[in-house]
């Protein structure tokens, strides 16, 4: 019976830090009221481990100024008879967000996409398969981009620059929109879309400071420019559509004469169902449309009748190829 005692005690003890860290979260998420302070008054009281699981939770969030004045909202499950899955769900919910008190990470997962605000009221929009690491301080509001895509809404009039690290390089900006994208997490490539305000690229080793004057390896953008560096530090200058650019926060992907082997890949970064071109030849046709991020099946299906090719379907894989089979 000991064990079986443990392992209740246990589960209670991880209900208890659970709820401790929701209520954190709610009292410090834009629907806080008298109710909801009196709820969690009456829950501390009932037993001297929610009191003890609050002040953790508390301390968590208090050594966190540098992370979101509130988290995004999550749906609480409703108690039933399948309690265990619910707590289940729940604790992974809350989990996470104790995780981001803990060490200013946000991360996003397949199909998973994120809007949290910052301290300083900053907007950080994480597009899935992306992962940020915040470290405010007195003297710089500092972001690391580790993976994936990101929107930043920088909030105006503040005396602290906001610097974006990729890599070896960093974005520096004041109040400022602007996308950045990293393709992978261990090369230089990388792109920074500017949707309004002004920011500067440069290395990352020079001084947080918004340069006021041209120098070597700085680089200035207007809105509507985008800067892509590649993996051989190759630099390319264009102007997209910033809706084209911003169409993954309308649960949307948009290509533009792009190559199937791009839009596929685009597709493969959301969701399990992913896309596989069969020969290289495929890969190069040219493709255009506006797509939903999560149907890869649509546009696979799309493309196929557009060029007279065979979809199968293998269990999460998707494949285009032209090979028919014999029908005889």
């Amino acid at each position: 019976m000991e064990p079986r005692t443990a392992q209740l005690n246990k589960m209670a003890t991880r209900r208890i830090r659970v709820q401790a860290a929701l209520w954190v979260t709610e009292l410090h998420g834009p629907d806080r009221n008298a109710a909801l302070e009196e709820r969690v008054r009456r829950w501390i009281a009932e037993d001297p481990r929610h009191a003890a699981a609050f002040e953790l939770a508390t301390d968590a969030w208090q050594r966190s100024g540098n992370l979101p004045a509130h988290l995004p909202k999550r749906t609480r499950p409703r108690a039933s008879g399948k309690a265990l899955a619910g707590m289940a769900i729940l604790c992974a919910a809350i989990i996470t967000a104790v995780y981001f008190l803990r060490d200013g990470t946000l991360v996003t997962g397949p199909g998973e996409q994120r809007t949290v605000e910052l301290g300083d009221g900053t907007q950080v929009s994480l597009n899935a398969n992306s992962r940020v690491i915040v470290q405010f301080d007195d003297r710089v509001r500092k972001v690391t981009l580790a993976s994936g895509e990101v929107l930043f809404n920088v909030v105006k009039h503040q005396p602290r620059p906001f610097v974006v690290v990729i890599g070896d390089q960093k974005i520096i900006a004041t109040g400022t929109s602007f996308v950045v994208r990293r393709e992978e997490t261990t090369g230089p490539a990388f792109a920074v879309t500017l949707v309004e305000g002004r920011v500067a690229i440069e290395p990352i080793s020079w001084p947080d400071v918004l340069p006021s004057e041209p120098a070597t390896g700085l680089k200035f953008l207007n809105p509507g420019e985008r800067l892509r560096i590649a993996d051989n530090a190759t630099e390319i200058r264009d102007s997209p559509s910033i809706e084209r650019v911003l169409a993954w926060q309308r649960g949307q992907l948009i290509f533009e004469d792009s190559s199937l082997s791009e839009a596929a890949a685009e597709f493969n970064r959301y969701g399990s169902n992913k896309i596989t071109i069969d020969g290289p030849v495929l890969g190069k046709l040219r493709v255009g449309g506006v797509f939903r991020i999560g149907d890869p099946s649509s546009f696979a299906q799309a493309i196929a009748n557009a060029y007279h090719l065979r979809v199968i379907n293998s269990g999460n894989t998707i494949v285009l190829t032209d090979k028919h089979t014999d029908s005889r």
